[in-house]
Parts: structure tokens; sequence; C-alpha cells
């Protein structure tokens, strides 16, 4: 892991290391990290933000709503008829007792983008950052859960978190709470977090908040688990593609039709039935294929980073020419054989050896000179600068 992915989990988790973090909390229980800094966090969120925002985009619902348990709040008493968000109303619910709502923020405000996506590559898993606004002595949701596990970054004001019996162990992405079959239990632990603390709260675990005697703004940090099933699943799904005899039919009907009784006869059970009750044949190569292939959707995820990418004409490269990796924190590779596989946010990338091993030595030094990539030609080395310009992963350093 990059010194600049260190930090950002540093961020997040100090004075606790990743290491203690995930061997001893991570998918376990809840932990929260008291740090006695109430700016901690104003570097990547700040309220004037959230009033920026409001002040200059049309916002429009469900990426932005207001919750209230007690009395839930009208779409109509702070959006228009198209469902755009009339900011002053907003801010007279929020005055009221709402708690002001914001999925996907990272779409919306730049540093928690930058945030985001720096996480993002340094889990390798999939991350989402919601903000909530809540105003002093309110509370949003009833006790919950959620199928994905959060981190709690506590921007300003103080929320105080309540956690319950009762929840579901590891929940699948796709096993959403429901209140009707999901009831919380006893109340087993209060946690009260202040600006600048860390709360994380493990997918499953059932818990609600309450907003103590000031306004409270926190990032809700999601991380979407990648789990032995999703590879399982990926695997089969190889497998199937691979092997014609998963396409035929699982029943004949007319012998299932003609079958005595209400139980089928054996021999009304199709050939196609012994490949299914079979051991799947799977290899050490799906298993690494799945893994490659989930993690290529991860990085797709993320938003590509531009910076840079409209400033200018593609230089001139040439052999003299000193190169640098830009954003290398972001960058991880996975070798396959002859071929590399570079991913980053929004691309992956394929290098087949020489230039896989090139990109290797750019990768190690960061830095270089062109004409000092061992086994390549100069076509050869010129194109991969060129190849490189254009994923905007290097940039033209003046000596």
């Amino acid at each position: 892991m990059s010194a600049r992915a260190v930090s950002d989990l540093s961020l997040i988790l100090a004075p606790i290391s990743a290491t203690d973090f995930f061997r001893q909390y991570w998918e376990q229980t809840p932990i929260h990290i008291g740090r006695n800094d109430p700016r901690h966090f104003s570097h990547v969120l700040q309220l004037a933000q959230i009033e920026s925002l409001l002040s200059t985009q049309e916002l429009r619902y469900p990426a932005v709503q207001l919750i209230r348990r007690q009395a839930p709040v009208a779409l109509s008493s702070y959006a228009d008829g198209a469902d755009t968000i009339i900011p002053l109303r907003l801010a007279e619910q929020y005055r009221d007792g709402a708690t002001i709502v914001i999925s996907q923020a990272q779409r919306l405000i730049t540093s928690l983008a930058d945030f985001r996506r720096r996480v993002q590559c340094a889990l390798q898993l999939r991350c989402q950052t919601n903000l909530y606004l809540s105003p002093a002595e309110s509370q949003g949701f009833d006790a919950h859960y959620d199928s994905h596990d959060v981190f709690i970054l506590q921007v300003q004001g103080s929320k105080t978190f309540n956690f319950y019996a009762g929840g579901v162990v590891l929940p699948y992405d796709h096993e959403s709470f429901d209140p009707e079959r999901h009831k919380a239990g006893e109340l087993t632990e209060s946690i009260t977090v202040q600006a600048g603390d860390t709360l994380y709260i493990p997918r499953g675990i059932m818990h609600d908040a309450v907003a103590r005697d000031e306004a409270s703004l926190h990032i809700t940090l999601g991380v979407y688990a990648l789990t032995l099933r999703d590879t399982l699943l990926e695997m089969a799904d190889r497998l199937t593609h691979r092997d014609p005899r998963y396409r035929c039919s699982l029943w004949n009907p007319p012998a299932w039709l003609d079958a005595d009784g209400p139980v089928a006869s054996a021999a009304a059970t199709p050939r196609s039935m012994d490949v299914l009750l079979s051991s799947p044949s799977f290899r050490l190569e799906d298993q690494l294929e799945a893994v490659c292939s989930l993690l290529d959707d991860i990085a797709l995820d993320s938003a590509q980073q531009c910076a840079g990418s409209l400033a200018g004409e593609m230089p001139a490269f040439c052999t003299r020419s000193v190169i640098s990796l830009k954003e290398a924190d972001q960058c991880t590779a996975q070798r396959q054989g002859s071929t590399v596989r570079y991913r980053l946010p929004g691309q992956v990338l394929e290098f087949p050896d020489p230039l896989g091993n090139a990109l290797d030595q750019l990768l190690q030094r960061q830095r270089m000179v062109v004409g000092d990539w061992d086994g390549l030609s100069e076509d050869q080395q010129l194109a991969l600068c060129d190849r490189l310009w254009r994923a905007n992963l290097i940039e033209l350093d003046d000596v």
C-alpha cells in the first residue's frame, strides 16, 4: 500500500493502525475512535460547502431529501412538481427539526470526490459518501441496520449512536433492512461521537442516532465488501460460459410430464442433471480471473481523474524526455502471465510484455528518462509515452 493510501486510511483510523483495525474490528464489532480534534475532517468537508452547493446547483430528490423520525416531511414542502429542491424551503424544514440527507455526495462536492477516490483505491472496495446534517435534539431514522460497512466521520457537533440486539450477521448487499421483519432488541450500548471522531459500524448491526444539544454534520463513508459469495458467483458464471453443457435445458418436459405419480422417477431426470449435480470443475485460473474481474468493476466504479487532461496538446516526447507518474498511489498492478493489468480510477489498462515490464520500472521509480526504459526499442518507448499520456497517467517534467 502506498504512503498516500496509508495516509488516507490513517485519517479515518488513527491512532489505530490499519493492520490492527482489520484484524480486530473489521466485520466484527463497532469501534469509536475519539480524537479531541474538532477540525480533523475539516479539509474533507465543511458546512459552508453544503450551503454553496444549495446556492449554486440545481438539486433534485432523492439525491437530496429530508427525513424526520417523528413526523415525516412531505416532498411538496421543499421541492417543486419536478422534484427540484427549493433550497430555502429545505432550510426552513431543517430548522423545524428535519435532517438533510445528501446521497452519493462525492458526485457533488470535489473534496469528497477526491477523498472517496483515494480511499476506494486504498481499500480496493467500492465506497460512497452520504452526508447527514441534523438540527439539535433531532432523530432521522428509527433503529435499522445497513447492508454495508460504514464509517461515521463526525465533522461538526455531536451525535449519540445507540446499538441494539437483533440485526443480521454480515448481510449481503441485497439483504436490505426491512422494518416489518427486522425488529430492534434491547439496547446494548450507546456511543457519543464528537467533531473529529470516527465510529465504525459493521454491516448488520442494529442502530439509530440522535443529535445532541447542537447541530450535527457527519459523513457516512459506506464500504461495500467483496465477499466470498461474490467470488463464487463470478467463478460459476465463468464456468457456465466456458462449458457448453450448462446451456442444456434442466428438464426434459415430455419425460417429466409422463412420470407416474407426484414424484418424477429417475428415468424422468434428464442427463443434463448429471452435470448440475457433479462437482464444478473450478480451476485456480477461474478464481484468479473472477477476482480480477471483480477488482476491475471496483476500479471502473470510480470517477476518472481528469486534472490536467485539457491543458494543452500532447507533448513531443523524445528519448531525453523526463516523465513522472501522476497519482501513483491510485494505481494498482496485477500480473497475469505475460500481461500486466493496471487499475486506476475509472479505467483498466492492459500491457503485454515488454511494455508491462517497462511500466513496472516507472511504477518503482515514479520519475525517469524515457530512454532509460529497459527492454524497449525507441519506437516502443515513445508509443508507451503516448498511451500513458492519453490515459492521463504521466506528465512531462521540465529539466
